[in-house]
């Protein structure tokens, strides 16, 4: 399953971790887009992305086109927003084809991101309102953070779904708990107080989350 494809994305997410450790630009330019490029090949070697897999290929398509209108320039800030939207909408449906019964014990886990992605919003709320047109922006992050909270809350469900074994539970969970750390972190460095090397510390919790996400979605779609 882990071909040399896999290996190169994993090459070129640890030259992104480095570039922007050091500060180094033009390598980062390269080295960011190509590790998602490089992935999303990985999984249509693997899987052709057939059946369910087609969702997964999606987001990762989207999230490229994320990171590519995000180093570009920072007015695209929203524009980048508005494409990992759409990648967590392919993650939504790819984790909930078969979507999961209800139980008291899905209910509570429910509640607790809830009440978690409630805290992190309030404390990105006074930063994002500083920001031009600062009631528009903050409906869109509102919206793009709701999504993110239900995509975070598919994948740790996967944990008690019975049609899920537990390696590929384990990928999906820990790459979408991954994933909301990234963002989160991002929007504290980008909009509360800058983090030492905080982008380093971003893009590391990004690439990990997602190949997380599309391993535990690859093991789980060829068991």
């Amino acid at each position: 399953m882990f071909t040399w494809l896999f290996f190169v994305a994993i090459a070129f997410a640890f030259l992104d971790w480095a570039s922007t450790w050091k500060g180094w630009k033009i390598r980062l330019y390269i080295a960011k887009p190509a590790t998602l490029l490089f992935l999303i090949f990985w999984t249509i070697q693997v899987t052709r992305w057939q059946g369910g897999m087609v969702w997964f290929g999606i987001a990762l398509i989207f999230s490229l086109l994320g990171d590519i209108v995000l180093l570009l320039n920072p007015r695209y800030f929203l524009a980048g927003v508005g494409a990992f939207f759409f990648a967590h909408v392919a993650y939504l449906i790819g984790f909930n084809q078969h979507p999961a019964p209800l139980s008291v014990g899905l209910m509570i886990l429910a509640v607790l991101v809830g009440v978690s992605s409630a805290r992190v919003f309030r404390v990105l709320k006074p930063g994002l309102m500083k920001v031009p047109r600062g009631k528009r922006f903050l409906t869109a992050v509102f919206i793009y953070g709701a999504t993110l909270t239900l995509m975070l809350l598919s994948t740790l469900i996967t944990l008690f779904r019975a049609d899920w074994m537990v390696a590929p539970a384990v990928f999906a969970a820990s790459g979408g708990i991954l994933f909301y750390i990234s963002d989160t972190l991002l929007g504290y460095d980008r909009f509360v107080h800058k983090i030492k090397h905080g982008q380093s510390y971003v893009h590391l919790t990004y690439h990990v989350g997602q190949i997380g996400l599309i391993t535990g979605a690859m093991l789980y779609h060829l068991k």
